[in-house]
This record gives structure tokens, sequence and C-alpha cells, in this order.
């Protein structure tokens, strides 16, 4: 578990035309199916502008200096987004972090469920990763 006492990382939504040059995508996590949490897709259709640009660049995520993709699904017949993916930025051929990026990732989730509110909380995220012993949590 993360120390409690240690700050959260700082998430900030950056403009699509922020993407580093010369990174490759490193995929982190996948929701194929973001209907069964309706109020998530809300919230990343709303974050990203998604209303305005279905179709535009991916959605990008400053963590601390480290960039992140979100990469929006989309399925016939379904609202968009349906699903999303959540890509590592990492320049050139450099190895990714993976004990960071777990950081990150759980940073990015604690940013997610705290935008999302209602009934989702950050001490049900972090029960679930105690539970699921999720690496970051």
């Amino acid at each position: 578990m993360s120390d409690p006492t240690r700050p959260p990382a700082t998430v900030t939504v950056l403009p699509p035309g922020r993407r580093p040059t010369d990174h490759r995508a490193v995929p982190l996590l996948t929701e194929p199916d973001l209907q069964h949490y309706p109020e998530f897709a809300t919230f990343l259709r709303d974050a990203f502008g998604l209303d305005r640009d279905p179709l535009g660049a991916p959605g990008l995520l400053d963590v601390e200096g480290r960039v992140y993709a979100l990469v929006f699904l989309g399925r016939s017949g379904r609202p968009f987004p349906s699903g999303v993916e959540i890509h590592a930025l990492v320049p050139g051929l450099e190895p990714i972090d993976d004990e960071r990026a777990d950081l990150d990732l759980w940073a990015i989730l604690r940013w997610i469920v705290a935008g999302v509110g209602g009934e989702w909380t950050l001490e049900g995220l972090t029960t679930t990763g105690r539970i699921y012993r999720v690496p970051g949590a």
C-alpha cells in the first residue's frame, strides 16, 4: 500500500497537441466496457471534450511530468466512449519504469474516481486495490 502521508501525484489534462514526440505507447490498462459504469464514461467524455471531437486524438494526462494517453474505444450501437485504454508514453526505446507506471496508474484511477464522485469513493478504490492487490495501492 502506498504511504498515506505522501501526497497523491498531481494529474492534469493536457491539450491533444501536447503529445511528446519520439515516444512510444505502452499499454497499462484496458477497460473494454464502460457501460458497466456509465458515470465513468460521462466523466471521461466531459473531461476530454469528447462530445465536441469524438474522433480526435487520444486524451493526454500529465502525472508530474510523465505523459499518459487515454485511447477511447467505440462500439457500434453503444454510447461513446464504450471503453478506454491507458498507455504510458515512454521516450524512444527506454525501458518502462514498472514501479513508477504502477504508481502513476494508481494516481490516474484516483483522479477518475474523484471526478466521478457519488457512490464512487477513494476509500472504496483503496479497499478494492487491497483486495485485488493492485500494485501501488
